[in-house]
């Protein structure tokens, strides 16, 4: 059976369970970042672990933790957080967030290194520990695809052609999933182990269908922040997907990277919010038991196996 790393090792992904594809335990934003929004700072060890009990209550079992290196990952802040609820399953990332958050680093840095640095963490472990990586990340921004975004693309391209690890990129405003999967099958990424963030931010099925059409996995992630749009367009969303063909292609998570989000935190609508307010909806609107395993169990386990989906 295949297995993906976590915290705590390898772990066979049958034994996944639920699984919220895209969040963040811990954060320390770069001091130029924190000083624009101090709103990206999750630095409480103790809220943060209350705020994943309240997940784990609601049953959730496996979360993937997507805070690369240069948005703030820390990783023994993170091991911390993820030991004091023992019984979930955390996966972390390798590669690279974004060119914005980067700077100047981008730059200064030669691709060599960075794909050196995120082989390191996906083979041997992260910031001296034994911790590996079981993600691979790069991303690009809004409307646009330059070369710093391609240099992160390619780094996490020849990442993946040492480690096999999939891929979940992040996009700006859900927009240059298309040019991403592109720019990856280029590179012989294989559509069914690359994963986009943040789709529905840009809610447009026919090119989320595009893009599901070439293998790829859609990830929806703005469940219950109404600045992006109401929950009911996300239903619709979902519906139509899954009706035009491509309900295998999808994977749903939080992706809840701000305090302002979290009840711990004073903030809201919290980490359980797609198991205990969303799925309940989903329900209410006529998706079958069946379908909602299929988004949270059955998709992200297939997508962590970099098994094919079926047709």
């Amino acid at each position: 059976m295949a297995s993906i790393e976590t915290l705590h090792g390898p772990v066979d992904t049958s034994q996944l369970g639920v699984t919220d594809y895209h969040e963040h335990l811990y954060v320390e934003p770069p001091s130029w970042l924190h000083r624009i929004d101090p709103d990206f700072a999750l630095g409480n060890v103790e809220k943060s672990a209350e705020e994943l009990r309240s997940w784990a209550r609601a049953g959730g079992q496996t979360l993937l933790e997507l805070t690369a290196v240069d948005f703030g990952r820390n990783i023994h802040k993170i091991r911390a957080v993820a030991e004091k609820v023992p019984e979930l399953h955390v996966v972390v990332t390798a590669g690279y967030n974004r060119p914005y958050y980067m700077g100047r680093w981008l730059y200064a840095v030669s691709e060599d290194d960075m794909v050196r640095d995120t082989v390191r963490d996906l083979t041997i472990g992260i910031d001296g520990t034994r911790i590996k990586a079981g993600i691979i990340k790069a991303g690009s921004e809004y409307n646009n695809f330059g070369e710093g975004a391609r240099k992160l693309f390619r780094v996490a391209a020849r990442a993946y052609a040492e480690t096999g690890a999939p891929i979940i990129t992040h996009t700006s405003g859900g927009t240059m999933g298309f040019e991403q999967v592109g720019f990856l099958l280029e590179r012989n990424v294989p559509a069914h182990h690359i994963a986009l963030s943040h789709m529905d931010r840009t809610i447009d099925p026919g090119e989320h269908q595009r893009i599901a059409a070439l293998g790829a996995y859609l990830g929806y992630d703005c469940f219950g922040k109404a600045k992006y749009g109401p929950d009911s367009a996300l239903v619709a969303l979902l519906r139509g997907m899954i009706e035009a063909g491509y309900g295998q292609h999808l994977l749903i998570g939080n992706d809840l990277g701000r305090p302002s989000y979290w009840r711990s935190y004073g903030g809201g609508p919290g980490l359980d919010y797609v198991l205990t307010r969303f799925v309940p909806r989903l329900k209410e609107e006529g998706f079958t038991q069946t379908e909602i395993d299929l988004l949270l169990i059955e998709n992200p386990r297939r997508f962590l196996s970099r098994d094919t989906p079926p047709r």
